[in-house]
């Protein structure tokens, strides 16, 4: 009961608050909601710390690791995000969101990546982020001015980005600190590997492949030459085992990615001399760049393949998307993401290959959701946390 007056407490501050700033007209946006954080800290969180910038400490957990985040590193984090009225607005956690009756299959409930002091993540962020270690966790109200990639927000803004500019209470674990991010990967892959493939070597720095059709490699007779043209069907996940895009229906289905507006159809791809210089057609995928040339390490696979072959690659994110982001509400491919391929090779004119689900994920370990997995030298593929819980 006494929250609950607490709240109530709250909402009828609000709303004085709101109509003394209707009065005036050239009040800015951040004294409103510098008004608005006061009353709710003062009747919800009398004992907050209240940082200089606004940043306000609600709770704080030390982590357990030892690496302290600083600029030019990057990090790994779990989060959600709440109004101040209780209501939840985002969340990584997909047993929450089932929970809230919000979880849909095709979002990634994974970490959220963040590159800390280069401008590319949000002020308030970084200074919570930079409180934390490995494991740690804080609860902290960002207001509007600190979500901004810059100081301009003081100034105030326009009446159209007034609604969304609110205080947010942000719940944030944090994962892996990173200073090396290409060591982090190729360890990760090597890791990966390991748990999977028996230790498949890579046959290229970040880049690892295994042909289940032709274990020993294909004989040079086999060779599709250059100018072929080749149907291609995929599965593309990440290496926890999230399904971000493929071209055969019945695993649309199954992992929650099908639209009745998709034409499922074979991804056309012209081979060429040097896998650099493939283009696809046809099927847009995320086995394409935007100008239909072909992913790096999705190219040099197919390069080592030849009709009616079965076969999957994993790669570094030098070799996929690097710094780029496929994310559209909440599905797609996050940057700086390692991918996985799962590939079968026909014919141009063999448009009816399909493999079902089942049969897509029999012999290639495809539809593992791996969990943490320790290797020598202590080394992780991914950490407890890195992983989507689904």
């Amino acid at each position: 009961m006494i929250n609950r007056l607490k709240t109530i407490s709250f909402f009828a501050l609000s709303v004085l608050l709101f109509c003394a700033c209707a009065k005036d007209e050239d009040e800015s946006s951040k004294s409103i909601q510098e008004r608005i954080l006061t009353s709710y800290i003062k009747v919800n969180y009398p004992n907050a710390t209240r940082l200089a910038s606004g940043l306000t400490i609600l709770d704080e957990k030390a982590g357990t690791g030892t690496t302290a985040l600083k600029d030019d590193m990057v990090c790994y984090v779990h989060y959600n995000t709440y109004s101040l009225s209780g209501t939840c607005l985002s969340t990584t956690d997909s047993a929450l969101a089932r929970h809230l009756g919000t979880y849909d299959a095709a979002v990634y409930y994974g970490p959220t990546f963040f590159i800390i002091g280069t401008g590319q993540t949000a002020v308030g962020l970084e200074e919570a982020f930079k409180r934390m270690k490995k494991g740690g966790y804080i609860r902290a109200i960002i207001p509007p001015w600190l979500t901004t990639y810059t100081s301009s927000y003081s100034s105030g803004s326009t009446a159209s980005s007034q609604s969304s500019s609110v205080n947010v209470i942000y719940e944030i674990t944090m994962g892996d600190i990173i200073s090396d991010l290409d060591k982090f990967q190729k360890d990760s892959l090597e890791a990966y590997s390991k748990k999977y493939f028996s230790g498949m070597d890579s046959t290229a720095y970040g880049f690892y492949f295994k042909n289940y059709t032709h274990p020993k490699g294909i004989a040079d007779e086999d060779t599709v030459t250059s100018g072929t043209n080749v149907n291609v069907w995929y599965i593309g996940r990440l290496l926890d085992g999230y399904v971000f895009d493929t071209n055969i229906e019945d695993t649309a289905k199954k992992y929650g990615l099908y639209s009745s507006s998709t034409t499922y159809s074979a991804l056309s791809v012209e081979m060429q001399a040097s896998y650099t210089s493939m283009s696809s057609s046809g099927t847009s995928s995320s086995s394409s760049s935007s100008s239909n040339t072909v992913v790096s390490g999705f190219a040099r696979a197919l390069k080592k393949t030849t009709i009616g072959d079965h076969a999957v690659t994993f790669f570094s994110s030098a070799l996929g998307y690097s710094s780029t982001s496929t994310m559209s509400s909440g599905k797609g491919i996050p940057e700086y993401s390692m991918l996985r391929f799962d590939i079968w090779v026909t014919s141009d004119d063999d448009s009816t290959y399909p493999p079902t689900s089942s049969n897509s994920s029999s012999s290639s370990a495809a539809a593992h959701s791996p969990k943490s997995v320790s290797v020598a030298g202590g080394k992780t593929y991914q950490v407890p946390f890195f992983l989507k819980k689904r």
